[in-house]
């Protein structure tokens, strides 16, 4: 059945209610115009319920419109039901997954080629093979998913330590700023991996400058320790706010930890004690262990009133 002129201006609305982020208008629309067997339409509104936005959660009804949606070769209505299999939904189980994802890989899908790679890497719905794993997430890669050569490294990472590298790095290159924090650690830490200060320092740059907030904690410490680079208290100090507001624990502290010294940035006490308490627990002893070190000379030193300032900024009311 070809969808009326009428149901493609009804999906046109849908999609307007949906960017301005009234779900409810968008699923009554896309189901109005869904029944009249506009595809685009089905896949909105099973879209919609599978996630609940619109306050409903129908995972048989979105199934539903995604079949029939996939019976006219929709990619996003397989990938659709695809996922829905690997979770066990409307009936579907992960072995349903596959015949779904390849489809949609014909199409030429990476998204696609990567969900079976990772389905052959975990053994999702069938018999783990790393070999094929790492076929269809080169394939993926090949076709220019941004997440497939990433993907590809952490399945090398514990046998191949120097090939999950390259493929880290690829990743990186392609925008991928987790990778670029992962190839930039192992510069640091493996002792597989060939010392490169240089790439070390401009990975963890790239990760930091993306607003990863672990990466802006350890590019911090390189600035302020000079590695890889002229030390720079207030540079570092930079970095350290930066991660501390971004939520990352070592963050925190390190803020804590050059707001209590005065280094890069004005001595301030108030301030110091918030982020420590902020920064809780890294559950890494050696490390817990300044922070206790940190909070007894804080404690010992510093006005109790200002103290209670932080504590209360910290657990108001």
């Amino acid at each position: 059945m070809k969808p009326s002129v009428n149901a493609e201006n009804t999906f046109e609305d849908a999609k307007l209610a949906y960017e301005g982020g009234d779900f409810v208008r968008a699923l009554s629309l896309s189901e109005s115009a869904a029944s009249s067997g506009h595809t685009e339409s089905q896949v909105m509104a099973a879209h919609i319920l599978l996630r609940g936005k619109a306050g409903i959660l129908d995972y048989t009804k979105a199934a539903d419109l995604y079949r029939l949606a996939a019976a006219q070769n929709n990619a996003d209505a397989q990938m659709g039901l695809g996922e829905m299999a690997l979770r066990s939904l409307a009936g579907l189980t992960p072995s349903d997954a596959m015949p779904w994802f390849s489809l949609a890989a014909q199409a030429g899908r990476q998204d696609a080629m990567r969900a079976i790679g990772e389905m052959y890497l975990k053994g999702q719905g069938i018999a783990p093979d790393p070999d094929k794993a790492a076929d269809w997430l080169a394939r993926a890669a090949d076709f220019g998913d941004d997440m497939a050569d990433r993907k590809m490294a952490d399945s090398l990472f514990d046998t191949d330590p120097a090939k999950a590298l390259t493929f880290y790095e690829k990743a990186a290159a392609k925008g991928d700023n987790e990778a670029a924090y992962i190839a930039a650690l192992m510069y640091d830490e493996n002792l597989e991996i060939r010392p490169n200060s240089e790439k070390m320092v401009a990975l963890m740059r790239q990760a930091a400058d993306s607003g990863h907030a672990a990466a802006q904690a350890d590019y911090g410490l390189w600035v302020y320790q000079g590695r890889g680079m002229n030390p720079d208290a207030t540079e570092a100090a930079r970095w350290f706010a930066k991660s501390a507001q971004g939520g990352d624990q070592e963050g925190q502290f390190l803020y804590a930890f050059t707001l209590a010294k005065g280094e890069g940035v004005p001595r301030n006490y108030e301030e110091a004690y918030y982020w420590l308490l902020k920064s809780g627990e890294s559950g890494v002893s050696e490390y817990d262990q300044d922070r206790v070190v940190l909070r007894q000379r804080l404690e010992a030193n510093v006005d109790p009133a200002i103290l209670a300032k932080a504590k209360a900024r910290f657990n108001p009311g």
